[in-house]
């Protein structure tokens, strides 16, 4: 090798060496120093990201939010079940809510059936009618959404008739007198009681419990006599005559203001029973004794009265009922002035549910005066009725009632 090449050689080994030399040693950083550096780097990654793709982090943020929200709604309201889809959600119930608030139709109170929103909690009006045999047809009763059907003096049966105001017919009757546990039944609807005096108990305890009503004896210009009948079994109102005195007694704007219970739609026919069973209810002699057998093409039970259909004499057509329940009271608790009973009627007992072609046997229950009467059935459900009449049977435990 010559002289020059190999003093070039040199020169380039040494410079190399020399780089080698003056390179920088890595210094050692602290785990403290290493962290406070890695937390301005993610803050400027962040600050970047939100400089570039602002909607994004926006977006994000609302949705954490609408998510916390709704959680804790779900806890204040107990909803927990319904966020984790283990029943039914918060959005649910509140669309559920909205939906019912603007249906323009509603449920109403009474009996179920679906009515327009505006109607569906008129002011119920109940009015006692009898049932002596003498007067039978009775007018009326086909029009009513619930009658109650219990024993008087002489063991003979009288109704307790609660129509909805917009369905009260051209003629009611006859109208006869008050009793006092009729009162326990007209107030869970807080409705109008309309009779034609009473027995001193119960004119006592309408005044004493300041019922809405309509008494025949001192408002005799809302009702009128049928001469073709005998007196005291004559006295009959109306529809026009009826809505004049809810004008004129101030009741006009007044509402129900009671549960509605539990309603069930119409079967098919194809699911209603062809061998649904009668329900026989002995109140006393066979004059009072009542039949009731399923209809199965209109899912309704036809009213037999005596051994005779029961008719309407408005309409000459036999009544029916969409449920018809038994109510098992204690027996006569006692007989005063000229035989007048005495019942026990709140508390709870045995009770009989025929409603779609089944008869269910159960509970009923009732804590006070104003709570509306519940049925239960053997395994405590409450038991939904159909959608339309209701006869109610209230009937001492000595007294005879069967399906068969």
């Amino acid at each position: 090798m010559s002289e020059t090449k190999k003093k070039t050689k040199e020169n380039s080994e040494g410079k190399e060496k020399d780089k080698e030399q003056k390179k920088p040693e890595k210094k050692k950083v602290s785990p403290e120093k290493r962290d406070e550096v890695l937390e301005k780097k993610d803050s400027k990654k962040k600050n970047n990201l939100f400089k570039e793709k602002p909607a994004l982090v926006i977006g994000g943020f609302l949705i954490i939010g609408a998510v916390a929200s709704w959680i804790l709604i779900g806890v204040m309201s107990g909803q927990m079940k319904g966020i984790f889809n283990f029943g039914e959600s918060i959005f649910s119930k509140m669309e559920a809510e909205d939906e019912e608030d603007n249906s323009l139709t509603r449920a109403r109170l009474l009996d179920g059936r679906i009515v327009a929103k505006e109607d569906s909690s008129l002011l119920p009006v109940g009015v006692m009618i009898e049932n002596l045999p003498s007067v039978r047809p009775q007018s009326g009763l086909s029009n009513a959404q619930i009658v109650y059907e219990a024993l008087v003096e002489g063991f003979s049966t009288r109704f307790l008739v609660v129509f909805d105001p917009n369905e009260l017919p051209d003629k009611i009757g006859p109208v006869r007198s008050a009793r006092p546990y009729y009162l326990e039944w007209i107030s869970e609807y807080d409705g109008l009681y309309v009779h034609a005096g009473g027995s001193p108990e119960a004119l006592a305890a309408v005044d004493g419990l300041g019922l809405k009503d309509l008494n025949a004896l001192w408002n005799g210009q809302y009702f009128w006599r049928d001469s073709s009948q005998p007196a005291p079994h004559n006295l009959y109102t109306s529809s026009e005559l009826l809505g004049y005195a809810v004008r004129d007694l101030g009741f006009e704007d007044k509402v129900a203001e009671f549960d509605l219970g539990i309603f069930s739609s119409e079967p098919n026919l194809e699911e209603r029973p062809e061998d649904a069973k009668k329900v026989i209810i002995r109140f006393s002699g066979y004059n009072y004794e009542v039949e009731y057998q399923y209809d199965r093409d209109s899912n309704e039970y036809l009213r037999f009265n005596g051994g005779v259909e029961h008719k309407d004499r408005n309409t000459d057509q036999q009544i029916r009922a969409k449920n018809v329940i038994v109510v098992e009271i204690p027996p006569v608790v006692s007989i005063g002035e000229k035989g007048r009973l005495t019942f026990d009627i709140s508390g709870e007992g045995r009770a009989l549910v025929a409603r779609h072609g089944e008869v269910i046997e159960g509970t009923w229950k009732k804590s006070d005066r104003t709570t509306k009467t519940r049925y239960y059935d053997s395994d405590g459900e409450e038991i939904d009725l159909g959608r339309g009449s209701t006869w109610v049977h209230i009937i001492p435990e000595t007294q005879e009632y069967t399906y068969e």
